[in-house]
C-alpha cells in the first residue's frame, strides 16, 4: 500500500510539472520577438527635428557613440566655438557649401526616434568610460534655406555624408 501512494504522488507531481511547462510555453510563445538593427557605420532615419518651412521632420545621421573618447557634444562645441554644451548647433562651410549641423541630445533622440530598435555593438566597462555613456549620437544638417541636406532628394546629400563621416 505504501508503494501505491508513492506512485500517485509522483504521478501528481508529473502532471503539475507538465501543466506548469505548458503554461510557460503558452505565455512565451505569445511574445513577439523584437527586431533590432545593428549600426555598423551609420544609419539615416527620417522624422527628426522640425525646422521652419518644412512640414516633415529632418533626416538624422545616427551612429554609435564611442564612450572611450571625449563626449561628442564637448568635441563639437570646442571645435566650432559654440560655447555651450546644451543645444549644440553650428554653421560650417564644407566644399563651398554652408551647412548648419544640429546635434540631438539623449532626450531628443528618444522623442523623435525609437532608439530601442538599434543594437549596441561595442560594450565598455565603466572603468574605461571617458566620455558620455550615451549609446548613440544623432545629427541633422540643413543648408541656408532650411533644406534637409540628408534627405534622399537633396543635392547636398553626398557632400553632407562625406562631411559627417569625416567628423565621426
Amino acid at each position: 500500500m505504501f508503494h501505491v501512494e508513492r506512485f500517485n504522488k509522483i504521478k501528481t507531481l508529473f502532471n503539475k510539472g507538465f501543466l506548469v511547462f505548458m503554461a510557460a510555453t503558452l505565455f512565451t510563445s505569445c511574445i513577439q520577438p523584437r527586431h533590432t538593427i545593428e549600426i555598423n557605420d551609420y544609419v539615416l532615419v527620417s522624422g527628426g527635428k522640425k525646422v521652419l518651412g518644412r512640414e516633415q521632420g529632418l533626416t538624422a545621421f545616427i551612429f554609435e557613440n564611442n564612450p572611450r573618447k571625449m563626449p561628442f557634444v564637448q568635441f563639437a562645441a570646442d571645435k566650432y566655438g559654440v560655447g555651450s554644451y546644451k543645444d549644440v548647433n553650428y554653421w560650417v562651410t564644407y566644399e563651398g557649401h554652408k551647412l548648419k549641423v544640429l546635434l540631438y541630445d539623449l532626450d531628443e533622440l528618444q522623442k523623435y526616434f525609437d532608439m530601442g530598435q538599434f543594437m549596441v555593438t561595442s560594450h565598455t566597462t565603466d572603468v574605461n568610460v571617458v566620455g558620455s555613456k550615451e549609446h548613440f549620437i544623432g545629427l541633422s544638417v540643413i543648408n541656408e534655406s532650411n533644406e534637409d541636406c540628408l534627405d534622399d532628394s537633396s543635392l547636398f546629400k553626398q557632400v553632407t555624408l562625406k562631411y559627417l563621416k569625416e567628423l565621426n
